[in-house]
């Protein structure tokens, strides 16, 4: 059972840093409906995610190597606050 943590947590991880990789490389692409040169709120809120998500990773890979496997917890809560703040910070951007 451990295992199975560990591989679907280090999955989630790979799916961060993708998600991570995605967003500061469409910093002057379309992104989704969105141009983030047109709208500086979109473009820092992709920048401050991207980091964020980076750091999660770095974080991630820590726990996963060093910590027991309910440390990763913190790794899975921190990913999905910081990808659901993103989405709240695009869906608000136009207010």
């Amino acid at each position: 059972m451990n295992s199975i943590i560990i591989i679907a947590v280090a999955i989630f991880i790979l799916v961060l840093a993708i998600l991570a990789i995605y967003l500061l490389t469409h910093l002057h692409k379309a992104f989704l409906i969105f141009n983030p040169d047109a709208t500086p709120r979109i473009r820092a809120a992709m920048i401050v995610t991207s980091i964020l998500l980076l750091a999660t990773c770095v974080g991630g890979v820590l726990i996963l190597i060093l910590m027991p496997a309910k440390w990763n917890l913190i790794t899975l809560i921190v990913g999905s606050v910081v990808t659901a703040g993103f989405a709240l910070a695009i869906n608000f951007s136009n207010s």
